[in-house]
């Protein structure tokens, strides 16, 4: 075949000319992910912070990449890598022995001094705001011991459990769930092998061998089904580590582990009472008076017997709540002593309990007869 004529030659050059405004220049994917972009960013970065005059630039620079790393547009992108190159040749120059940039740069740094500062504050309170979420929100040991399973060995509880180990198992249940999709479907792959085969074996019984090519029986069968064979043997084997995790027994350092947490927990909740007993006013305190009876009980309480049971969850051990926690028989902390001390009577809480269901009766009328009229 002969080369093309130039009259082709020349019409091909016009129809690349006319369509090449169509073509696509741009790339695919974002410019960010290109190493073309990425390389000579990191070693803009590099040498800013190698040329830097003082700490508070080299700061200054470190804070100005960490503000716009997260840049997606190309034009406030563009506008950043100039004026990270301006930097870079006015750092050149002062490094090279330029006293005018020298200068300017020095009195840069003081300007920006403050602004380093504060930023250094910033950073070490949003550090310590971190460490103090990480500190709030660490696992703790609570005494007891989570039972193997095919899924995990036995660890002990904590709470909040690390994300990590629920992931772990997450991830395990679905692999084992597949691994019993997957044996279900050699079996039935077998199955159906075994039938193509037996059909085979009738078909070359009828018209015999030479009328008859065998593909699934005889010697090609042992071909057909050795690697579904070996794949369930495989499929076997990791089970078999599924069921040594469910039945492996539980380390005995595991168990003084959870004795231990179980002993600091009793020491924390004794710690605890003493210093509500004390005065303070925990956490666990606000809990527990602001709970209430179980649903069950609770519907079939009176109004009076509702009151007396948020009294008693009180810390309080004088005064009216002393009483009517005296009332109720719980036991109090002196033995009484502190409502012997004042004669075992605080009628002010009970007459004003009183007063106020007076109020709310007498409201109640005037809203009915406003009503009536």
């Amino acid at each position: 075949m002969g080369s093309p004529s130039s009259t082709s030659l020349a019409f091909r050059s016009r129809l690349a000319q006319s369509v090449s405004y169509l073509r696509r220049v741009r790339p695919r994917v974002p410019f960010f992910e290109l190493a073309v972009h990425r390389a000579p960013t990191l070693a803009l970065y590099r040498n800013l912070l190698r040329y830097s005059p003082d700490d508070n630039i080299r700061m200054r620079v470190e804070y100005l990449f960490r503000k716009n790393q997260h840049l997606t547009g190309t034009q406030k992108t563009r506008r950043q890598l100039l004026k990270g190159y301006k930097w870079l040749d006015a750092f050149k120059k002062a490094w090279d022995g330029d006293e005018k940039q020298r200068v300017i740069l020095l009195r840069y740094s003081r300007l920006i001094a403050a602004k380093v500062k504060k930023e250094e504050l910033n950073r070490m309170a949003r550090a310590e705001a971190a460490w103090q979420a990480r500190l709030r929100s660490r696992p703790i040991l609570t005494g007891t011991i989570v039972k193997p399973t095919f899924y995990m060995r036995a660890f002990p509880r904590m709470k909040p459990q690390p994300l990590t180990i629920s992931r772990i198992i997450a991830a395990r249940i679905r692999v084992r769930q597949r691994r019993f999709e997957r044996m279900e479907q050699m079996a039935e792959d077998l199955k159906y092998l075994r039938e193509e085969a037996a059909f085979e074996e009738e078909g070359v019984q009828l018209v015999g061998e030479q009328h008859l090519e065998r593909v699934f029986s005889g010697a090609a069968a042992h071909s057909w089904s050795k690697p579904l064979h070996d794949a369930r043997q495989h499929l076997n084997a990791l089970m078999s580590r599924s069921f040594a995790r469910r039945y492996e027994p539980i380390p005995p350092e595991l168990v003084d582990k959870a004795r231990a947490a179980r002993r600091e927990k009793i020491a924390n909740k004794t710690r605890e009472r003493m210093r509500e007993r004390r005065g303070e006013i925990l956490p666990s305190t606000l809990r527990r008076a602001r709970k209430g009876p179980p649903a069950h009980i609770l519907v079939r309480m009176t109004p009076e017997q509702k009151h007396v049971d948020k009294v008693i969850r009180g810390v309080g051990e004088v005064g009216y709540v002393g009483m009517v926690k005296q009332r109720m028989g719980v036991k109090l902390r002196d033995g009484g002593r502190g409502l012997a001390r004042e004669n075992g009577t605080d009628l002010e809480g009970e007459q004003l309990r009183r007063l106020q269901a007076m109020e709310q009766a007498y409201w109640k009328d005037a809203r009915r007869s406003l009503t009536a009229s």
